[in-house]
């Protein structure tokens, strides 16, 4: 038993760290959410503590919405007994990890505005230096009659700054049946700083899939954590080479005999990545 545990942990450690929620790998593993779920959280709480260091001025922000939060949760307590007994009930190993997940929450939220600035914006330029494909990598694709993406932004995070770079796609939508193997599709080119890059986001609006099984004909749940995906892949860019950066994803099937089939869009980190070459 210890063992099946253990790959089940593993197997939810890759999906949080591929961009999917924890909720969503809870419900595939119902008869071991509470102890995945103790596991998962204090991983997802150490990550958020380490991700980044935000400024000075970011911090006392965060800290002030903190103790607002904290000063508003305190009035609700007083105003509903019952829930304030049942809270005082709680360990302090639970209290101390929810102030955690409070504090990264808010700070999150908080500093958004400096970790997406607006004004930032890259233009298209069909001789620019960077350019962004996606591509398919051989899983439970050939499920599919045609799996379509509808894709509303694109993130890159150069080194050592907390200031993303995002640029809406030239062409939003791509079917993954039609990228698989080699085959992939350009969805953006223009000029970027130069530089080294370590995190790549695509922001997904849609996903819809048809199923080939007759049995199973029409629109198919596919699950899209958070409507965005992300990878740590570390690439170059220079302002005299052309830099090609292919995003490789993935459907897994998730679904039982019982439950009816079901899908996961993750992307892949082995099969992603960038090549430099002259133009």
């Amino acid at each position: 038993m210890a063992t099946e545990f253990d790959k089940i942990l593993d197997k939810c450690i890759d999906r949080i760290n591929g961009g999917e929620d924890i909720e969503s790998c809870l419900a595939d593993y119902s008869e071991h959410a509470d102890e995945l779920r103790l596991f998962l959280n204090a991983m997802t709480q150490t990550k958020s503590t380490y991700s980044f260091t935000p400024s000075n001025s970011a911090k006392a922000e965060a800290r002030q919405r903190f103790n607002n939060a904290l000063r508003e949760r305190q009035q609700r307590r007083e105003a509903r007994q019952p829930f304030s007994t049942r809270f005082l009930g709680w360990s302090r190993v639970w209290a101390t990890a929810a102030a955690v997940i409070l504090i990264a929450i808010v700070g999150y939220f908080g500093l958004r505005p400096v970790l997406f600035p607006s004004d930032n914006t890259p233009l298209p330029s069909p001789k620019g230096n960077f350019v962004f494909l996606i591509s398919d990598d051989a899983n439970a694709i050939g499920d599919f009659t045609s799996l379509t993406l509808t894709i509303s932004g694109i993130g890159l995070l150069p080194e050592g700054s907390e200031n993303w770079i995002e640029f809406e796609p030239e062409v939003d939508t791509a079917d993954l049946t039609l990228l698989q193997g080699e085959v992939s599709q350009q969805i953006w080119r223009g000029d970027i700083s130069a530089g080294e890059y370590i995190k790549v986001f695509i922001y997904i609006s849609d996903v819809t899939g048809e199923l080939k099984d007759e049995a199973e004909a029409g629109p198919v749940e596919i699950k899209l954590p958070s409507g965005k995906l992300h990878l740590s892949v570390p690439f170059q860019v220079s302002a005299d080479t052309v830099t090609w950066f292919t995003y490789d994803l993935t459907v897994v099937a998730t679904g039982s005999s019982q439950n009816g089939p079901k899908y996961i869009l993750r992307p892949v980190v082995g099969e992603s990545g960038a090549v430099t070459e002259q133009d």
